[in-house]
C-alpha cells in the first residue's frame, strides 16, 4: 500500500506558510457547525480586550528554545546539551517547566478528512494504514474526530522516545498537566510511559492550556477526564481546573491573557518553602512557548506575530524554564 503523506496543500490556509496548530484557520474549513448570535454576543462583551500597544522592535521566542525538529522519525532534541546523557540539569531554582508541544497529528499526515475513511458505516475503528493509530478511545460523534485529532502512529511512538530521553536526563514531573486536546493528552500518555511513570503520575486534564480558537465549536468535542479513565490512563479525577470552560471566540490578546492567568495559577498552586525543585510539565500546542512564557519572561506578548512564530514550533519542541526565589522573572533552562 501507498504510504506517502496525503497532499497538505489542500488543507492549507491562504497565504499560510506551512500547517500549524493555528486553530482559526483550521477550522473555518472543516465543519460548518452553526454558533449561536447569542453565544457569540455574549462573549464578545465579555471578553471585548482592545490590542495592547507593543513595541515596534518585535522579539520572538524562537532563539531562546530547541532546534526545530522536522523529520517524522527522528528524535526531537532537548533544550540541555545532549552529550551529558547521564547528569541531570542544573537544580539550582524552586520550580521548573517543561513546556512540550504534541507530537505529529493524524489529520496533518492523511489530511483534514482523514475520519471518513478510518472509520466504516457502523463507526467502528479499522486503521488500514500503518501510520494510523492501532486503537482509539470511543466517541459518540464521528464528526468530532476532524475537531479533535489523535496522533499518528510516528507520533506516539517519538513521544515515547522523549520521554526516555527526558528519563536519561532525570528530568522526571511531579505534576503534569495536559490540554484537554486528544492530541495532547496522547502525547502526555506515550512521554510518562518513556519516563516509565505512566502508573505513578496521574495527567491532570487542564481546559486554560486549549490553544487559541480550538474552542470554536464548544467544550463537547473534547473527550472529559472520566471518558479517558474509563480508557485506561491514569487521569487525576480529583483536579479542579483552573478553567473549565474555554471561550468559543476569542482574540490573540485574551488568549495571551488568558494563559498568563492559567501559568501563573500552576505557579501559585505548587509554590512551596522547601529546597525541593518542582518539575511540571505541560504538554499544549505550537503557540504555547510563546504565550505560556512571556509574563514570566517579563516580555511583552507578540500579539501580531503568534501565527508566524507558531510556524517555526515543531511536534514535540521543548521548552525548559525556571525560578530561582532571589529573581523576579523566569528564565531559560541554560545549556550545560
Amino acid at each position: 500500500m501507498d504510504e506517502t503523506p496525503t497532499n497538505e496543500n489542500n488543507v492549507v490556509p491562504v497565504e499560510a506558510n506551512s500547517l500549524s496548530d493555528y486553530t482559526p484557520y483550521k477550522l473555518n474549513f472543516l465543519l460548518p457547525l452553526p454558533i449561536s448570535k447569542e453565544t457569540k454576543s455574549n462573549y464578545k462583551q465579555a471578553f471585548s480586550i482592545d490590542k495592547p500597544k507593543t513595541s515596534s522592535k518585535k522579539r520572538t521566542f524562537i532563539r531562546y528554545i530547541l532546534p526545530t525538529y522536522h523529520s517524522r522519525l527522528s528524535l526531537p532534541s532537548i533544550s540541555y546539551d545532549q552529550q551529558t546523557t547521564n547528569s541531570p540539569i542544573n537544580d539550582i531554582c524552586d520550580m521548573r517547566f517543561i513546556i512540550i508541544r504534541h507530537g505529529e497529528r493524524v489529520d496533518r499526515y492523511f489530511g483534514a478528512n482523514w475520519y471518513k475513511l478510518a472509520f466504516d458505516e457502523n463507526d467502528q475503528y479499522r486503521p488500514y494504514h500503518r501510520n494510523y493509530p492501532s486503537s482509539l478511545p470511543f466517541r459518540s460523534n464521528r464528526y468530532f474526530w476532524a475537531l479533535d485529532t489523535p496522533l499518528t502512529s510516528t507520533g506516539l511512538d517519538a513521544a515515547e522516545r522523549l520521554g526516555r530521553s527526558l528519563w536519561k536526563k532525570n528530568v522526571h514531573p511531579q505534576y503534569v498537566y495536559s490540554s484537554p486536546a486528544m492530541r495532547c493528552i496522547l502525547t502526555t500518555i506515550q512521554i510518562l510511559k518513556g519516563l516509565k511513570l505512566d502508573n505513578q503520575v496521574a495527567i491532570r486534564i487542564e481546559p486554560g492550556l486549549l490553544e487559541f480558537g480550538a474552542s470554536k465549536f464548544g467544550m463537547h468535542i473534547f473527550l472529559q477526564p472520566m471518558d479517558w479513565h474509563q480508557y485506561g490512563v491514569n487521569v487525576d479525577l480529583s483536579y479542579q481546573p483552573i478553567l473549565s470552560i474555554v471561550p468559543p471566540y476569542e482574540r490573540e490578546n485574551a488568549y495571551y491573557l488568558r494563559s498568563k492567568y492559567v501559568i501563573r495559577e500552576i505557579e501559585k498552586r505548587h509554590q512551596n518553602t522547601t529546597n525541593q525543585v518542582s518539575n511540571i510539565f505541560l504538554i499544549a500546542h505550537a503557540t504555547s512557548p510563546e504565550t505560556l512564557t512571556w509574563d514570566l519572561l517579563g516580555r511583552q506578548p507578540n500579539v501580531d506575530d503568534l501565527y508566524r512564530l507558531s510556524l517555526n514550533v515543531a511536534y514535540l519542541q521543548t521548552v525548559i524554564i525556571e525560578h530561582k526565589q532571589d529573581k523576579p522573572y523566569w528564565s531559560f533552562q541554560p545549556r550545560d
